[in-house]
């Protein structure tokens, strides 16, 4: 009868025969099933021992035991301070945030440096940006400095023909070339490329094998051959529709060119006229670049103690090669993720900020980490965990700074932006004591 019954209770779950307060049935049923799982974990823990699991055994063994101090922190119910920290926050002004009522209220919140980026310079909009932010800072008793971005080179195929998205399908050979004239537009089976200076000296590097990258990595084709200086063959890797003015990468050149256009030499003088406390310098190669910058300074009779601080973007693949050289006529370095994980690879990009954070301290220079660090928070009121663990983990490498671009510039709420970076510092900062930097 025993077994008819237990038998009879097989098909229902254990869980309603515990609510029905059959305990006696539902522990005939559990308990076979607890042997059963017992035995596929052992299963599972002796196949833990494989090679790639002792290696990964093996990397965790490299955390040390020390005791940790700092726990009571972690348990404790008060909020933190989003102003008690030591890292810096950098906020980008743009539509959102350009007003002098939200600049002083970014002020209160937290920025320590605000960053005013030369590509969207507008005649006589720094003019009154740099006064707005002196005059707040000083009326709230707080350090606040300014960062001028300069632009830096940039790579862009022409319009299309009829502003309409041109396909690329795998495995399709495309014309690569400068524009003959203005009708010579990217259409289908050619892409063009404006003869500015710089896009004439990317198209005088390639060579067959290069891959080139378009639209932030979304597109790829191949050189197959170079016809002539302004000219190459090329197949679609990563086909897809190609837009107008989308950008070009070329991982593997070190393009021969300078890091500074005629409009960044122009920039450069502006900013220095109005006077900034850095000068970030886009896709800097190596120390050639940086002492292009020097020279303006020199040709201006900057004086050394009003010269702004000289923050070269690590951007290019040339740069990690050059990090030394670069660093040593530096003030310090941007570690710039967008298109340094469109040139170097998303999934390398992470060693790269700790090797570059790595680099700087060891110079004892100034370190900013950028790009995407609360992207969700242009429209979302809470950033997401992954872009809170992203703050935390910058300020565990090692990094001086944390950058907020699209966020600040054009987000929904650039205060509550500021005040959530602020609490992920500070949070971050409450643990140094347990923390090392994670290299």
């Amino acid at each position: 009868a025993r077994v008819k019954s237990t038998m009879s209770l097989m098909t229902m779950p254990p869980l309603l025969l515990l609510l029905l307060g059959s305990l006696e049935a539902a522990a005939l049923i559990i308990t076979p099933a607890i042997t059963a799982h017992s035995s596929c974990t052992a299963a599972r823990t002796a196949n833990l021992r494989s090679p790639v699991a002792v290696a990964s055994s093996a990397f965790g063994l490299k955390h040390n035991n020390k005791p940790l101090h700092t726990m009571d922190t972690l348990y404790s119910t008060s909020e933190v301070d989003f102003l008690a920290r030591n890292a810096k926050i950098v906020a980008t002004l743009g539509p959102a945030s350009s007003s002098r009522e939200m600049i002083s209220a970014l002020i209160k919140a937290g920025v320590n440096i605000f960053r005013l980026n030369s590509s969207h310079r507008q005649k006589g909009q720094f003019e009154d940006l740099v006064p707005f932010i002196r005059e707040e800072a000083k009326a709230a008793q707080r350090e606040v400095l300014i960062l001028g971005d300069i632009q830096g080179p940039k790579f862009r195929c022409t319009t299309t023909l009829n502003d309409e998205p041109v396909p690329l399908a795998v495995g399709e050979q495309v014309e690569l070339g400068l524009s003959v004239d203005d009708d010579d537009l990217t259409r289908p089976g050619r892409i063009c490329l404006s003869p500015t200076t710089e896009q004439t000296a990317l198209m005088r590097g390639l060579t067959v094998g290069m891959k080139l990258l378009l639209d932030d990595g979304n597109l790829e084709i191949k050189v197959l051959s170079v016809k002539s200086e302004s000219e190459a063959t090329c197949e679609v890797v990563i086909g897809g529709a190609l837009k107008s003015r989308k950008g070009i990468n070329v991982p593997e050149l070190q393009i021969d060119c300078s890091a500074l256009t005629v409009k960044d030499r122009e920039d450069a003088e502006y900013l220095l006229g109005v006077g900034v406390d850095f000068i970030a310098l886009s896709f800097a190669q190596r120390k050639e670049d940086i002492q292009e910058l020097i020279d303006i300074m020199d040709k201006m009779n900057v004086a050394e103690e009003k010269r702004p601080m000289i923050i070269p973007k690590i951007e290019k693949p040339a740069a990690l090669k050059n990090i030394d050289e670069i660093l040593a006529l530096s003030d310090g370095l941007m570690v710039a993720r967008g298109d340094l994980g469109v040139e170097l690879g998303l999934e390398r990009t992470p060693f790269a900020q700790k090797f570059l954070i790595r680099k700087a301290n060891a110079a004892g220079k100034f370190v900013i980490t950028a790009t995407q660090m609360m992207e969700s928070m242009i429209s979302a009121p809470v950033p997401t965990r992954a872009e809170v663990s992203d703050v935390a983990n910058a300020i565990f490498d090692g990094t001086d700074a944390v950058m907020l671009s699209g966020e600040s510039a054009m987000g929904a709420d650039p205060v509550r932006t500021v005040q959530w970076m602020g609490k992920v510092i500070a949070e971050a900062e409450a643990h140094a004591e347990d923390v090392s930097p994670s290299f």
